[in-house]
């Protein structure tokens, strides 16, 4: 849609008002666009006024009108029409030759440099510039020249020349400088539409963000609120605009404090029921360096706070951060395992944490997704990792997240951690057992502070989080050996589950061969059919790697079928075989090794355990001085 502009024209000459009317803009002046009036001295003042009242959104003008115009701050772009060398050195053209004497009597805001020109004119071409028009009329008062003398000036000089029997000339703009000036008012217009769609835009952009906004000048006085900070600080912009913050919010009298020094910070705030976290800022230019003077204050609600990342985290955890597995997917036909399962539902309706006990294969995952989607955490996240599967220094970066520049390789953007995405729902720690005692005593704090901190991060994030872990290995075991922290383990043992495995569990052998048959070939399981030879061979194989090895196995049976070497081909990795793999022709022990192993292991757990160097020699029934002779032993083998 084009944007329609009305120019004011004030002039003085009615050659110029004729040029502007019929020969530069005639249709503009008919469709009410260009608006013209013609003025004397001093009278350019009221004529603005009237041009403005009539809709004129920008005036053009020249000369001292212009410059009074401007200091009586009227409420429209002003735009100078010049007058220069282009409109008198014409009007001296046809008339040298007439007169005596000729006088250029100029303002100084004409755009004439009488001296370069000079030597242009003939010597009878003078030249008086004035500021206020009395110099002009004092001037014109006491001029002394020829009879026959011309004036050429502005609108100012026609009367005193007259007076002192003077021929005048008028100056006058030229067409092109007219047509100049109304299209630099028509830019200066335009450009100031887009400045007022931009600044619109800001105020609807800055009116409608959750955060509320607050700026401060170099006095600390607000000069700009949004809605939004308008609501949290329950006060309305016009009772906080031009004021000290903390004459209106005394409250704010630590944050005030804080930008006073130029820092960036963040403080918590209660300002009436709102309790805000503040963010300051300096405002700096557009490359971020240089400080304007101003300082932002980004309010935000904490309870909203809390929703937000309640949200982000939701959408984080439907990147994969879910359980897909529940109760209904455990398949058996053993009372042990239905009354498991039903032990495990109770597990699942409490928030305590759960330790899941079980052999490779046996299904730790799929009970611990199945907890997770039978408890009130079900719609968050489910987090899972495997302990044994990272190092000690990559399972704290994951678990705890890190901030940029955290240590070398780090993402430049910072990560969140495990733990931080788990919030308010659950985080699965699979082979638990396998966590060095140093990471231990950092589980160990999140759970029992309920926050967490990144690495290279001095920030606390508050955590709601259920913790389930799985080990293959006897915790208690590994406990009494000083391999596990025994505040830890009760801290993660509160609830257990134990599952069998295969091979306890004879019933579920054939049932659960034919389910996978039966999703891996696409057809109901009572259609599934199996040779006695295969039936016999599935009962009574040693299924070391348990529901797992099984699978493998129904996985080979679907694509080969039956046939005469379908048994050898579908248990390759039985149990002897494996044994041998483990325990090779060429294994050998070192005795005299293993003892001094075992014997440093005992004396370093005894040290642990903040024993004495004379108390570990009382227990271990030797003294002081061989014992001191086995740590420089260990320390040599080192």
């Amino acid at each position: 849609m084009t944007v329609r502009h009305i120019v004011g024209f004030i002039l003085f000459a009615e050659e110029e008002v004729n040029q502007v009317r019929e020969v530069l803009f005639p249709r503009e002046v008919a469709r009410g666009e260009v608006l013209v009036r013609t003025v004397r001295p001093n009278e350019a003042l009221e004529a603005a006024e009237e041009l403005i009242r009539a809709g004129a959104q920008a005036l053009i003008t020249r000369g001292g009108s212009f410059h009074d115009l401007q200091d009586s701050n009227i409420p429209v772009p002003l735009v100078a029409l010049t007058i220069g060398a282009q409109d008198i050195l014409p009007e001296l053209s046809g008339v040298i030759d007439r007169y005596e004497a000729i006088w250029l009597v100029l303002s100084e805001w004409v755009n004439f440099d009488y001296d370069r020109c000079r030597a242009l004119l003939p010597e009878k071409v003078h030249c008086f510039r004035y500021s206020p028009v009395e110099e002009m009329l004092e001037f014109m008062k006491n001029l002394e020249a020829p009879e026959r003398t011309l004036i050429i000036g502005g609108g100012f000089t026609l009367t005193p020349a007259a007076a002192r029997g003077f021929d005048a000339i008028q100056l006058r703009s030229s067409p092109d400088s007219l047509r100049e000036s109304y299209e630099n008012a028509l830019h200066i217009l335009r450009e100031r539409d887009k400045e007022a769609a931009k600044a619109q835009q800001f105020a609807t952009i800055l009116a409608n963000v959750e955060d509320g906004v607050v700026v401060l000048d170099t006095k600390s006085r607000v000069t700009l609120c949004n809605r939004k900070a308008e609501e949290l600080l329950e006060q309305p912009y016009h009772a906080l605009a031009g004021r000290e913050l903390c004459q209106s919010l005394p409250q704010f009298a630590a944050v005030q404090k804080a930008y006073s020094q130029g820092k960036r910070s963040e403080q918590l705030v209660q300002a009436g029921s709102h309790t805000l976290s503040v963010k300051v800022a300096p405002v700096t230019d557009l490359a971020g360096d240089v400080p304007v003077g101003a300082t932002l204050l980004t309010l935000r609600d904490v309870t909203k706070i809390q929703e937000l990342e309640k949200n982000l985290r939701f959408q984080l955890s439907k990147r994969g951060l879910t359980a897909k597995y529940h109760f209904d997917d455990i398949l058996t036909r053993e009372d042990s395992m239905r009354r498991l399962i039903q032990w495990a539902q109770e597990c699942a309706k409490s928030d305590n944490t759960v330790t899941i006990y079980g052999e490779s294969g046996t299904g730790k995952e799929l009970f611990a997704q199945s907890i997770h989607n039978a408890s009130a955490r079900r719609d968050c996240p489910f987090v899972a990792v495997n302990c044994a599967a990272l190092t000690e220094s990559l399972l704290e970066s994951e678990l705890f997240g890190y901030e940029a520049g955290a240590f070398t390789g780090a993402r430049k953007e910072g990560k969140a951690g495990l733990f931080e995405l788990a919030h308010r729902g659950t985080l699965f720690l699979d082979e638990v057992n396998s966590m060095s005692l140093s990471t231990q005593a950092k589980i160990l704090r999140v759970i029992e502070q309920k926050e967490v901190m990144r690495l290279g991060s001095d920030y606390i994030i508050p955590l709601d989080v259920r913790i389930i872990t799985a080990a293959n290995e006897n915790l208690v075991q590994m406990v009494r050996r000083d391999a596990f922290r025994r505040d830890l383990f009760f801290r993660l043992n509160v609830l257990e589950v134990r599952i069998p495995p295969l091979n306890q569990r004879p019933k579920d052998i054939l049932y659960l061969f034919r389910s996978f048959i039966s999703e891996l070939q696409g057809r109901p399981m009572r259609e599934v059919r199996l040779s006695q030879e295969l039936e016999k061979a599935l009962i009574t194989h040693n299924w070391w790697g348990n529901v797992r090895e099984l699978r493998n196995v129904a996985q080979r049976y679907a694509v080969r079928g039956d046939g005469p070497d379908t048994l050898e081909a579908l248990f390759p990795e039985n149990a002897e075989a494996a044994e041998s793999l483990i325990v090779g022709d060429d294994f050998r022990v070192d005795l005299k090794e293993l003892n001094w192993t075992v014997e440093n292991l005992v004396i370093q757990s005894l040290l642990n355990r903040g024993l004495t160097k004379t108390q570990t020699a009382k227990v271990l029934g030797i003294s002081r001085t061989a014992l001191f002779k086995k740590l420089e032993g260990q320390k040599e083998k080192e």
